[in-house]
């Protein structure tokens, strides 16, 4: 697609050049010129989605084949005064187009630096042992949506499938929670990811170790696909999970959307029993990953699955980030099938005194941004670490806000001038927390003994003793 929307901007130059060349221009070439304008407009409106910075330029680019059209073929004379009015407002049209494209440009997802190609695949999972707590409707069952990605044996004549599954819904259900206008963040729909839709599994392993995924509160499942395909490009099976109404948006289908729920967790300034609302919260996210684990089993145990006897239940690792963060803990603290965890900026506060009490008895890594090095979550996670039996790792990323650990780096490089994103690169960034995440699972549920986090390799990374 962008090789062909090269193409446009391309034929907008000679355009450009065609009208304001003082030369008479044979009138055949005019002709195939305006054929070749035309095919191309709607061949690409027609085969290709569009970015909405396009419609910007598709005034530039019609309105330059009329005017050449008047001119050449029907001789009408364009006027000097005609001609700087025409200037004045491509020009005007250029700038806003291009203005657009350098805030809101289209990026490509990381790649992956492991050996395996990625398959992925999407589960619906209802428990009927638990009634959703964030509706209206009675007897209403917890639902959820997860998305696995895993080691693929081959991927060719496979879909690759886009880093948004659920598409201009979900981007348009973030672009309303930050206060953009809808449409702003429609192009990421269009950002291919580097999986591939229900590829056979990779016969390398007779099994693969486990590792879950659960964002934080106002994020998404693809939010952390880059960690997710790293993963699965190095031999695990990940599963990241949308957790309803507290995600952006999770779409079960055309017709079934749940969308963010912000009465879940009310302002903490506003609200005097916040930490209700908090630990119900952190509760039904911890919820939903031991519904994930208990479907793992299931389809670990299904003959009609590719994933029949292929998941290493043995070795289950957990991931989350903020909410998602403290959710795992939660369940790390409660459920022996657990075997490490990562927490990023992991939000403990609203775990039980007494479960923090209890500490951790499986190895576990905490990376905390440098925008969370004070508050009052750092006393709950000190006395976690403190309490538990099997010492955790604490790092801090210099130079970090909170979002830097979700993909914020996909969406605009003025991130870091309204505070989303912190001084380091995002590339960069993303390097740094894969290597950390990878070593740690290796070390943990691969029992890679050679494979440490080494902070020295990174001015920014300090580790708190």
């Amino acid at each position: 697609m962008i090789i062909f929307e090269l193409i446009l901007y391309i034929l907008a130059v000679v355009m450009i050049g065609v009208l304001f060349n003082k030369k008479q221009i044979i009138k055949q070439y005019i002709f195939i010129l305006s054929g070749i304008v035309v095919l191309a407009f709607f061949a690409h409106f027609i085969f290709f989605d569009i970015r909405w910075q396009l419609y910007i330029f598709y005034p530039i680019y019609v309105s330059l084949g009329l005017i050449i059209y008047l001119k050449y073929i029907l001789n009408f004379s364009v006027k000097k005064l005609v001609r700087r009015g025409i200037t004045t407002i491509l020009i005007l049209f250029i700038v806003v187009f291009s203005a657009t494209l350098l805030v809101f440009p289209m990026y490509e997802i990381p790649k992956p630096s492991g050996d395996y190609l990625i398959g992925t695949e999407s589960f619906i999972l209802e428990d009927e042992g638990r009634y959703e707590h964030y509706t209206e409707v009675l007897n209403d069952y917890r639902k959820i949506k997860i998305q696995v990605w895993y080691p693929a044996e081959s991927v060719e004549g496979y879909d690759q499938v886009p880093w948004l599954e659920d598409g201009v819904v979900v981007a348009r259900a973030l672009s309303k929670d930050i206060g953009l206008p809808l449409f702003v963040l429609d192009h990421t729909a269009n950002i291919m990811s580097n999986s591939y839709l229900e590829v056979p599994l990779s016969s390398a392993e007779d099994s693969y170790p486990i590792v879950i995924i659960s964002h934080g509160w106002r994020g998404f499942k693809n939010l952390h696909t880059d960690f997710a395909e790293e993963l699965a490009n190095m031999g695990y099976i990940v599963i990241s999970i949308d957790h309803t109404y507290g995600s952006v948006a999770t779409v079960f289908d055309n017709e079934d959307v749940a969308y963010l729920n912000l009465d879940a967790l009310p302002d903490r300034e506003t609200t005097s029993d916040f930490l209700v609302y908090a630990s119900q919260l952190v509760n039904t996210y911890a919820a939903d990953i031991t519904t994930t684990v208990n479907f793992l089993e299931e389809l670990n145990d299904d003959n009609s699955s590719k994933f029949n006897n292929r998941l290493d239940l043995t070795k289950i690792g957990l991931l989350g980030h903020s909410t998602g963060g403290g959710a795992g803990v939660k369940v790390a603290l409660n459920d022996i099938r657990v075997d490490s965890i990562i927490g990023l900026d992991a939000w403990v506060e609203p775990v039980s005194e007494a479960e923090i009490e209890n500490g951790l008895i499986v190895p576990s890594l905490f990376i905390r941004s440098e925008t969370w090095e004070t508050g009052v979550n750092n006393l709950t996670l000190n006395a976690l670490i403190e309490n538990s039996s099997y010492s955790p790792l604490l790092y801090q990323i210099e130079g970090t806000t909170h979002f830097d650990f979700t993909m914020v780096y996909m969406y605009s490089p003025l991130t870091k001038y309204i505070g989303f994103s912190g001084s380091v690169e995002g590339e960069y960034l993303n390097s740094i927390l894969k290597s950390m995440i990878s070593s740690f699972f290796n070390q943990t549920l691969k029992g890679d003994q050679n494979s440490e986090i080494d902070s020295d390799h990174w001015d920014e990374v300090i580790l708190i003793p």
